[in-house]
């Protein structure tokens, strides 16, 4: 009965109306939708280390691309999804992933 009870604010926590529980319910804002005192940056997806440089993540396609952008948002804790830019290699080498999408992970209020 005492694990119910210290679990209970756990579960309350994931089970709240604004918690994110699959990439599906991350949204997308475009520039300016939202005013800045509407949310808080939870971080810059896949530019926000020096590894960046080195190595990013790609995809065939870029719905994919995106839908691996939430994936990471949800796992970073955020529910939007702003600044979305998406690159594109116009050349890429056979067998290569030529599409790159990074944002910034966000949390409306």
């Amino acid at each position: 009965m005492n694990s119910v009870r210290r679990c209970a604010p756990l579960l309350l926590m994931l089970l709240a109306p604004g918690a994110v529980a699959a990439p599906e319910d991350v949204h997308i804002y475009e520039p300016g939708m939202l005013t800045r005192d509407r949310y808080e940056i939870v971080t810059r997806l896949w530019v926000d280390s020096w590894r960046s440089a080195f190595q990013v993540p790609t995809h065939p396609e870029r719905a994919d691309a995106v839908a691996a952008l939430k994936a990471e948002a949800v796992q970073r804790g955020a529910n939007g999804l702003t600044n979305v830019a998406c690159l594109v290699d116009a050349a890429p080498l056979p067998g290569a992933r030529p599409h790159f999408c990074y944002a910034l992970a966000i949390r409306v209020k």
